[in-house]
């Protein structure tokens, strides 16, 4: 299910990072004195990256001799429940995502969309006027509890993520929100009638694990006992669940593909980071998905793991940016924006506040552009900030040192998360080098309900936020002029124009060459600050082989391991 997060805080590694350590006194000195990047106690020599995971498409099946063992796998929050219905957490989908629950495909490249893996669903059509997907379920599938698997469990799943009030995520019905009807037919058959031509239907329904109909409808529903006891159709069955310890999976014995490796999978529960880092060294876990970066590198460097653990790491949909309120002047003018951008010094921040797991941004990911060099002659920084000031019209007119209109100086606030040490310390110099550009901005700290609150209501000017989402997700969610999460206000026919083509597009050279101009407009634009890409470091032991991820979510199918 694609998964609604929108978390108010700026550290590398969502929220849980935001327990790191704070900067030293001498480094948060030397960062709101606005020093160039290599200057004061803050410098470092950062080691390189640690190798990414790889996709599941690149992965081979386990060896038909390698079964048995258990699968340990670290679980940093306890989640309340394992239902999927409304917004589950990552904790949650950790746990059903692809091991008890499946969708009807699988997207197994990030960035290719159009290369689909089939699981529930065998196979499937698109008609010619690309209004109508025809879906084939498999034969012969069996929930955990013994109910075949058929139309009916299809249609009890997305019908409801169809309603603007369904129990999905905003994410979710966005993604679907070109669908009609669905129509369920003999012989396996589930229709999508869809509203107009998309492309970003099909890459939903990986995100999307089927429910079993006789838990959700009927005299015999039992949401609540679904969210204790989940029934699914995948690889593992729900075994039991030690509150405060540990939520174990078995190996289904009547699973309808291929077999997985090990015969259990236990979720070690484990809320202190310090401590997970400790036990996995001990040997308690097999899999540390996320190491805290109040840890990395130095506390995961090749000596400190003696050999026995592998460093690797993640590439989530995981980024930084200011979102900007439009309707505030002079905050609609792309000049202003982008003069702004140019004061954040993403790249001497990327190095000594996020130790190289932060990658600076001038547009979405996808659009791969180069951040301008904030040095002295490179484009960038206060430099480029003032030549984009002053082009704009936006200069001192009464000699005080502030720009301003009509003799009232321009002045911002920024919203930032309580709790967010990294982003605290990266507001205050950004608002000191606004100062130095002759631009106000006073820094408001928010617990993260608040923030977002205001942010949703429109009762803000610039807020430092983090997206999370899924990949080959729709750029109109956040850039779209009717985008649920356009908290900015932005409009721009161009960019509405450009994602109604990249919904239709079936080609994926088509689709690639729309990315690209699209990622040039919104970096000319800036319609939020773009700011960074967080990496994500895990800890694999060595007994591990087949671990693959999409995003920030660990494949663990493919998983075996040595005795």
């Amino acid at each position: 299910m694609l998964l609604e997060v929108l978390v108010v805080v700026l550290c590398s590694g969502g929220l849980i990072a935001c327990r790191r350590a704070a900067p030293t006194k001498s480094a948060e000195v030397t960062l709101a004195e606005g020093r160039n990047a290599g200057e004061g106690p803050s410098r470092r020599t950062l080691p390189p990256l640690p190798p990414e995971l790889p996709v599941p498409a690149d992965v081979a099946l386990p060896p038909v001799d390698r079964r048995g063992g258990t699968l340990r796998v670290h679980l940093d929050t306890e989640p309340a429940n394992l239902s999927l219905l409304g917004d589950p957490d990552a904790s949650v989908l950790q746990v059903v995502k692809g091991l008890i629950y499946e969708p009807l495909f699988d997207c197994p490249l990030p960035g290719r969309p159009d290369r689909l893996r089939p699981v529930l669903a065998d196979n499937w059509q698109i008609s010619a006027d690309g209004l109508v997907i025809t879906l084939h379920l498999r034969p012969g599938i069996k929930w955990h509890d013994g109910h075949g698997f058929g139309v009916l469990d299809v249609q009890a799943t997305l019908e409801p993520l169809l309603r603007d009030n369904g129990p999905g995520g905003v994410v979710t019905r966005a993604s679907l929100r070109d669908v009609s009807t669905i129509e369920i037919g003999a012989d396996r058959i589930v229709r999508l009638i869809l509203k107009r031509r998309s492309n970003f239907v099909l890459g939903a329904l990986c995100d999307i694990p089927i429910l079993p109909d006789h838990y959700l409808r009927g005299a015999s529903a039992d949401l609540q006992g679904l969210g204790r006891q989940p029934i699914g159709t995948g690889p593992f069955r729900f075994m039991a669940w030690e509150r405060g310890k540990r939520i174990r999976l078995a190996r289904s014995s009547t699973y309808w593909g291929e077999a997985p490796s090990p015969d259990e999978i236990a979720f070690e529960i484990e809320l202190d980071g310090a401590r997970a880092l400790m036990r996995m060294r001990r040997g308690d876990f097999d899999v540390l998905p996320r190491v805290l970066p109040v840890h990395y590198p130095d506390d995961v460097d090749p000596v400190t793991l003696h050999g026995t653990l592998s460093l690797w790491r993640l590439r989530p949909d995981r980024w930084a940016y200011v979102v900007v309120n439009h309707r505030r002047p002079p905050l609609g003018d792309p000049r202003f924006r982008r003069a702004l951008s140019g004061l954040w010094d993403r790249s001497r921040f990327a190095r000594d506040l996020h130790r190289g797991l932060a990658h600076p941004l001038a547009a979405p990911a996808f659009a791969n552009i180069a951040v301008p060099d904030n040095g002295p002659g490179g484009g960038g920084g206060r430099e480029r900030a003032t030549s984009e000031l002053e082009a704009g019209g936006y200069r001192d007119t009464n000699a005080d040192g502030v720009r301003d209109l009509d003799g009232k100086p321009f002045r911002h606030t920024l919203l930032c998360a309580s709790g967010a040490r990294a982003a605290t310390t990266e507001a205050h110099a950004f608002a000191f080098e606004a100062r130095r550009a002759g631009l106000l901005v006073d820094l408001v700290v928010l617990d993260a309900a608040a923030l977002l609150d205001r942010v949703r209501r429109g009762d803000f000017d610039l807020a430092l936020m983090l997206w999370e989402g899924q990949p080959d997700e729709d750029p109109g969610l956040m850039f779209g002029s009717t985008g649920p999460f356009n908290y900015a206000g932005y409009r721009s026919p161009e960019v509405d124009a450009t994602l109604d083509a990249l919904r239709q597009a079936v080609d994926p050279g088509v689709r690639q060459s729309l990315l690209a101009s699209l990622g040039t407009t919104l970096a000319r634009e800036q319609p939020v600050l773009f700011l960074y890409q967080f990496d994500v470091p895990v800890l694999v032991a060595r007994r591990v082989h087949g671990l693959a991820a999409v995003g920030s979510h660990l494949d663990l199918r493919r998983v075996w391991i040595d005795p």
